[in-house]
């Protein structure tokens, strides 16, 4: 087998918002999708704005099939934890560079997979489609993203002379809401295929991420079997167990009193080193992926955003967990939810406010 890799999409000039969509014509097995999008800092600094925020869906369709959509948040997510570490993006505020969103879109238990990959032969007009809005969370500009500096690039992770594979693994978001103050969310799961697992995403600027969800429940036939049913707490702990923790370097623009957002939003952990010598950042860490800073230059509290960087590490990527059923890579330990007539979600809720996602990754046989 031959492992190579062949543009689809190289360095696409993107308006600042936009939906485009290209086709696939590659016709060996696909192990992965690399996605990139890159776009530029304004003059004045882009505090607090990542690329996965402004990517609203990348897709894998066949007409009107779906096989992969997810918004920029869950797209870094779910390779995170397939990967068991963050590829590398240049995370950055300051001024004038480029940032990156890069991530693997995986068709199989792990690159390479022979079994489980995307075989373009079996679809009739298989065609990635891209959504985005750079503006998203902050007009482009000064402060934002330089309009007209965003970037598409797509490349097939082929494997020529494989054998064709068996199935190809397919990752939907299935359900959003905003989270209550308390009750519980009902979620109908899909029963058609043969489920890896679930990506739990529950995020709120502020709040202890996923306390806002305080017990995970997987019910089947309204009480008949129940698949998985753990408190928060014990969810999270049994998560870390299986998952460690990742890291990334992060270069932030902060005056004193503003704010650091991290992209582990768990028990993160973080170094911060000032450009400015004569400069101190100090931040008390409480472990929600983000934090008050003081900035004291010279001894007087700074108001100039100065350029920090930092070593990040911590569990829970934009807030999500992974609920995985049985080992992620023996398909015969999976949750087969065709044996039931209804499979539904329940998240008990306690705090109010936090956007939340769920994700289905599922087995699709050719």
């Amino acid at each position: 087998m031959l492992r190579r890799l062949a543009y689809i999409e190289n360095r696409r000039v993107l308006a600042d918002s936009g939906e485009i969509t290209t086709d696939v014509v590659v016709r060996d097995p696909i192990t992965a999708l690399w996605v990139e999008i890159r776009a530029t800092n304004g003059a004045s600094g882009n505090q607090a704005n990542l690329l996965a925020q402004c990517v609203d869906a990348i897709e894998l369709i066949d007409g009107s099939e779906v096989l992969y959509s997810l918004d920029g948040y869950e797209a870094f997510s779910r390779a995170v934890y397939k990967m068991q570490y963050i590829p590398y993006n240049l995370i950055a505020e300051t001024e004038g560079l480029t940032q990156n969103l890069y991530v693997p879109i995986l068709f199989g238990r792990w690159l390479g997979d022979e079994q489980m990959s995307f075989d373009p032969t079996k679809f009739s007009n298989p065609q990635v489609r891209f959504k985005w809005n750079l503006a998203a969370v902050r007009a482009v500009g000064n402060t934002g993203f330089v309009s007209g500096s965003g970037r598409l690039t797509v490349l097939a992770d082929v494997m020529e002379g494989a054998p064709a594979p068996v199935a190809m693994l397919t990752a939907k978001q299935h359900y959003t809401f905003v989270t209550a103050s308390s009750g519980t969310e009902y979620i109908d799961l899909p029963t058609d295929l043969v489920m890896r697992g679930l990506y739990i995403r529950c995020q709120q600027d502020g709040v202890g991420q996923f306390a806002n969800i305080t017990n995970v429940k997987v019910n089947c036939d309204q009480g008949k079997f129940v698949e998985f049913d753990m408190p928060r707490t014990d969810f999270l702990r049994w998560l870390t167990m299986y998952y460690p923790p990742y890291h990334y370097k992060h270069i932030f623009k902060l005056a004193n009193g503003d704010t650091a957002h991290f992209i582990p939003k768990l028990d993160e952990q973080f170094v911060f080193q000032p450009e400015t010598p004569d400069s101190v950042v100090n931040a008390a860490n409480n472990g929600i992926g983000q934090a008050t800073v003081s900035v004291v230059t010279a001894g007087v509290a700074d108001t100039n955003k100065r350029n920090v960087w930092s070593l990040v590490h911590g569990w829970l990527p934009f807030g999500t967990a992974f609920l995985p059923f049985g080992d992620p890579d023996e398909p015969d330990t999976w949750f087969q939810p065709g044996n039931f007539k209804s499979v539904r979600l329940e998240l008990t809720q306690g705090i109010a406010g936090a956007d939340a996602a769920v994700v289905v990754e599922q087995a699709r046989s050719y």
